[in-house]
């Protein structure tokens, strides 16, 4: 049901290996646009590496090279890289797990304990590590790439050694419009038409300033993913899975007394306009807006067509124009819940950890920063055949007790949240 995260997907080649491109060391705007959002990553049971071995691994990492990202530090203007420091920030890159972070209920304040010099602070504890990420050096993607050359057992993924850090929007555009021009008349025409509806009127705002983010993570059986995916391939016409998880989740949210909008938010991850052999440490990804105010089935062939024409991809680049004035930040935001949908798919490239392979099941918990304060991320991944999901929200906002609720909900029985 979920797109396959490979272990070592193409990257882009250069004679020479990992040496900066002319551009390394550069703050972009999709990297701009992360500012202040922070990837925390718990994994276990997991029979942890000794700390100099992990050190030595990421050093190993970081003298890769500018264009393998992990080894720069932000100095405010530039992701500065000096190979100097590598073996200095190797060893304050590794830190001891604090009890207190180590949970679900924690993993949120990890950012506390960070290394603030380092886009990637690695933390040991007694049968799980943690991985904080700063979002500004890299997607989802990055961190569980990250993981996978820290921690698993196989050779360094090539998206590091092979890595070219070059922008992946010339490349994904000239691939997705270039090729089919019929594209760009299908968006310009389909945006006068089809354009999403604003948040519903009447609703209280809230200050946009966030309060505390918080985490509930749930788990789907193997039965129930099964089930989801086959309502999904079922369908007539097709929903995409995205698609079904995003009302299913809204639904369950509303079950459980959280206000939620009819538009919600689907990540999608461009790297699938880019062309065959090409990929990118960098920040690729975009949320896109899905309409259920006329129901999923709509919702879903929405969907299918706006990511056949390049949509998310053109609303990036129109987000990126030259000149464009960057968007106000409003001093406030309505009240009701936007439900966001990231799927991260199947986490090949984590198989191969050192897990504890006691009886516990393998487990993942990721906390994201929502776009907005008002957003309630759930992250699903699946983890040696255990479908997890993680939902990350304000707390402050929307009562954890009712979220937690609306993820179990979710996990218990997708399907009687979905039209029969």
């Amino acid at each position: 049901m979920s797109r396959t995260l490979a272990l070592a997907p193409p990257s882009d080649l250069r004679p020479g290996g990992a040496g900066a491109s002319p551009a390394a060391g550069r703050v972009r705007t999709a990297d701009r646009m992360s500012a202040q959002t922070r990837i925390a990553v718990l994994l276990q049971p997991l029979r942890v590496p000794p700390r100099r071995e992990v050190v030595d691994r990421v050093r190993a990492l970081f003298a890769l090279g500018a264009a393998a990202r992990a080894g720069r530090t932000f100095t405010g203007e530039r992701w500065a890289y000096d190979p100097s420091t590598v073996d200095e920030r190797a060893e304050r890159a590794v830190r001891e797990l604090p009890a207190a972070c180590g949970t679900e209920a924690g993993l949120p304040r990890l950012r506390e304990h960070a290394d603030p010099s380092s886009p990637l602070t690695v933390f040991l504890g007694d049968d799980r590590i943690a991985v904080h990420v700063d979002h500004r050096i890299g997607d989802g993607f990055f961190a569980v790439m990250a993981v996978a050359a820290l921690f698993a057992d196989a050779p360094m993924p090539r998206v590091f050694t092979s890595a070219v850090d070059r922008d992946p929007l010339p490349a994904a555009l000239a691939s997705t419009f270039g090729r089919h021009p019929s594209r760009v008349a299908r968006i310009v025409r389909d945006k006068i038409v089809t354009t999403p509806p604003p948040y519903r009127y009447g609703v209280a705002h809230v200050p946009a300033a966030r309060g505390s983010l918080d985490l509930h993570t749930a788990a789907m059986s193997r039965e129930a993913h099964h089930a989801l995916a086959a309502w999904s391939r079922l369908r007539t016409p097709r929903v995409p899975p995205t698609v079904a998880l995003l009302a299913a989740f809204r639904a369950a949210l509303l079950a459980e007394g959280v206000a939620a909008d009819d538009t919600g938010v689907v990540l999608v991850d461009l790297r699938r306009y880019l062309p065959s052999g090409r990929a990118t440490l960098g920040n690729f990804v975009t949320g896109h807006p899905v309409d259920l105010a006329r129901g999923v089935d709509l919702a879903g062939a929405a969907l299918t067509r706006d990511l056949h024409a390049g949509r998310p991809l053109a609303a990036l680049a129109s987000a990126r124009m030259p000149g464009r004035p960057a968007p106000r930040e409003a001093p406030s935001v309505p009240s009701t819940a936007v439900p966001i949908v990231s799927d991260m798919g199947f986490l090949r490239a984590l198989e191969t950890l050192p897990w504890a392979g006691d009886g516990r099941p393998a487990a993942v918990a990721v906390s994201v920063d929502p776009a907005s304060r008002n957003g309630i991320t759930a992250l699903t991944s699946v983890l040696r055949g255990r479908f997890g999901v993680s939902v990350s929200f304000d707390s402050t906002l929307f009562p954890a007790e009712r979220v937690a609720a609306a993820a179990e909900r979710l996990c218990a029985d997708p399907l009687e949240l979905l039209p029969r």
